[in-house]
């Protein structure tokens, strides 16, 4: 006969049973779609205040790195320190000299060169099947 706490707990005390296990999912997927729903307002008041393509990736990769990130108007504001104004280049980047503005272009640097990588690599992908059917 097993003990009365072996169905709950498992060697070294770590609460193992069904119920905890579900309930740190539920919270979990309740997490997950609150960042998804504010992802998806956030991309949808940037299109209802006319904000271009570009501006919206942007303000997604900083939002990534730091959620203290809103839209007001066309402007993407980083912790109430730095603003962003279209068209959204690290020149655009103003604020009080310091370290938030200098972490908000770094951000604003990286995600231009990662978004000029997928273009050329997307091209090189793009080109490979064109260079394989000239060659045979």
């Amino acid at each position: 006969m097993a003990a009365p706490w072996g169905e709950y707990f498992s060697d070294g005390s770590q609460v193992s049973c069904q119920t905890c296990q579900e309930q740190r999912l539920q919270g979990e997927l309740a997490s997950k779609a609150r960042t998804e729903k504010d992802k998806k307002l956030s991309q949808a008041y940037a299109i209802s205040a006319g904000v271009c393509l570009e501006g919206q990736p942007l303000f997604q990769t900083i939002h990534k790195t730091n959620k203290d990130c809103k839209w007001q108007e066309k402007n993407i504001v980083v912790m109430e320190e730095v603003v962003i104004t279209a068209p959204y280049q690290v020149e655009n980047c103003k604020g009080k000299e310091g370290s938030a503005l200098s972490h908000v272009r770094k951000i604003v640097e990286k995600h231009f060169r990662d978004v000029e990588s997928q273009k050329i690599l997307q091209c090189s992908q793009a080109q490979q099947p064109q260079k394989e059917a000239a060659l045979s």
